[in-house]
């Protein structure tokens, strides 16, 4: 069913928590869990051991790569609109020059 949810269990920085996702998200709910753990651990080794300052920095920090990553999405999105536009008046150019080429009278 689409509507199947499992209990996963993942633990972070030696705290573990009992969370409710669908089935079909478990492997990618256990892979942020992974990367979320990499990323606390290393804020913990920057020197901050209050694991609520290291849950807090890390938050911080990976939504700023996502707002980057999205920034960064949306000037490739607009680079590559830019280039279809581009390439699109080429080609309705070249269309245009063959059209007007077969309507010159024979010689």
């Amino acid at each position: 069913m689409m509507n199947d949810t499992a209990d996963i269990s993942i633990e972070l920085m030696g705290k573990m928590y009992q969370i409710k996702c669908p089935e079909t998200e478990v492997n990618a709910l256990q892979r942020a869990a992974q990367y979320l753990e990499e990323k606390m651990r290393l804020t913990r080794e920057s020197g901050i051991l209050n694991f609520d300052k290291v849950a807090i920095i890390t938050a911080l920090n990976v939504a700023h790569q996502l707002l980057i990553l999205e920034q960064q999405k949306n000037q490739h999105a607009h680079v590559v609109s830019n280039r279809l536009t581009e390439l699109q008046n080429k080609i309705e150019y070249a269309l245009a020059q063959n059209k007007q080429m077969e309507l010159l009278p024979a010689e």
